[in-house]
């Protein structure tokens, strides 16, 4: 059913959402030229909180009027329901495009810790990431405490094809127990659960909805 609230998001985001990290990169350039020309450190605070909370903030208002929901849909531009997955991806892009971005956080322990929080994640205490990690979908992670990253790692909430000819996507939260390691280069699709302490060995890959370990079959020790 489409309610008056499809059409207003559709109507603010639904095409300016693709030039989202044109635009966070255009008003980077206008507050540093702003600062070097003014010296002013309001500037230069907007210089750099901008690309993190700009996206963030909004984010966090479009989904508390439209969550995300798990499971399977359509997206496109011919689609007439709003589609939070896809305004939430692209308003994320931006760290696709400009990785450098998040590996600053890694500088501080715990702060990526608290920017997937700050996101809609659930992540536990004393949980480490490597710089290399990846995570697509940075509200839709579930991760317990004392959970270890291996270089590399790769996390996607989310699985795209095309379905009837338009484009399908399916988006289930990744879960990951307490005390699990997690092996370098491993890679974990939509739905993935890793049981609390397991230990999951390096290039390991998990499609939709995949569990470790397996049914019928013991963790590791």
């Amino acid at each position: 059913m489409i309610t008056t609230k499809d059409h207003i998001l559709n109507f603010l985001f639904k095409r300016p959402q693709h030039f989202f990290p044109l635009l966070i990169f255009s008003l980077l350039i206008f507050f540093f030229a702003k600062f070097v020309l003014t010296k002013n450190l309001w500037f230069l605070a907007a210089f750099i909180f901008s690309p993190y909370l700009l996206p963030l903030i909004t984010q966090r208002i479009v989904l508390g009027l439209y969550p995300i929901e798990e499971g399977g849909s359509y997206i496109g531009l011919e689609e007439k329901k709003f589609q939070p997955w896809l305004f939430s991806l692209r308003i994320q892009q931006i760290y696709l495009v400009f990785p450098q971005l998040e590996r600053l956080l890694f500088f501080l322990p715990g702060m990526y810790s608290a920017w997937l929080r700050a996101w809609g994640s659930k992540v536990g205490k004393h949980v480490f990431w490597t710089p290399g990690t990846v995570i697509n979908d940075r509200s839709l992670m579930d991760v317990g405490d004392f959970v270890i990253f291996g270089h590399n790692t790769y996390m996607s909430s989310h699985f795209l094809r095309v379905k009837n000819g338009k484009f399908f996507v399916y988006v289930k939260t990744i879960k990951i127990g307490s005390g699990s390691f997690i092996g370098a280069f491993t890679k974990m699709g939509p739905g993935t659960t890793i049981a609390p302490g397991s230990q999951v060995q390096a290039l390991s890959q998990f499609s939709v909805n995949q569990k470790h370990p397996a049914p019928n079959q013991k963790a590791e020790l």
